[in-house]
């Protein structure tokens, strides 16, 4: 009686190890591409201060054609998705760093707020993508936003337990973190919009006092 070559029924495993080196090489290429999508889009928000760029604008950046831009992203709210997430992981990480200079849990508090609304407000380029683009992708895009924003929440999320333990705030939750964070974007939008001339510093100052004060547990905030 004849043995069945082994791996007949699922494949050889030098047929398995070859189609692993052609999907890997093909996942490179592709990770490659969406990535000078990605780049492009962030360069030309940057150099217009704007969101309006179109689908059209950042391939032409990229040195793709329209159909190559398709293959990757669904669309402009796509592209916009994965910039911000980036931009998100990138100011998680360099808010991480600011806050390591300070000691006092309120006070590391105080400079999230401080520090996030200075980086939207002096980054043209993600301040326009963020703040004018936020609202309507959490209509269109909810969950896929939620998933973009979470380093930065998960980064305040934990100063406010900090500040909780430590006395200074009352007790907080997720909801409180997420409660911050959209008031920050919210406050930025609109001073944006209904102060343009305002110092960024003084605005952040209220922002935080606004903050502290629905906080506070019977210490009081710097």
């Amino acid at each position: 009686m004849a043995v069945a070559p082994s791996g007949s029924e699922t494949g050889f495993a030098w047929e398995h190890r070859a189609l692993e080196r052609s999907l890997s090489s093909a996942r490179d290429r592709s990770s490659a591409r969406a990535r000078q999508l990605v780049d492009a889009a962030r360069v030309l928000a940057a150099e217009s201060g704007s969101s309006v760029v179109t689908v059209a604008d950042v391939a032409a950046r990229a040195g793709v054609s329209l159909r190559s831009f398709y293959r990757h992203f669904s669309g402009r709210d796509d592209l916009l998705l994965a910039l911000i997430e980036e931009e998100a992981r990138l100011g998680a990480a360099l808010l991480a760093q600011a806050l390591e200079e300070v000691a006092s849990p309120v006070e590391r508090l105080r400079r999230y707020v401080i520090e996030l609304s200075g980086f939207v407000v002096t980054g043209s380029g993600y301040a326009s993508l963020l703040i004018r683009e936020h609202l309507q992708l959490a209509d269109r895009r909810a969950d896929e936003l939620r998933v973009a924003l979470a380093p930065l929440v998960d980064l305040l999320e934990a100063e406010l337990t900090a500040a909780a333990e430590a006395g200074d705030i009352r007790a907080t939750d997720r909801d409180d973190a997420i409660t911050v964070f959209a008031l920050i974007l919210s406050h930025v939008h609109a001073a944006i919009l209904l102060a343009p001339g305002e110092d960024p510093a003084t605005a952040a100052g209220r922002l935080w006092a606004f903050c502290c004060a629905a906080l506070a547990a019977e210490a009081t905030c710097p």
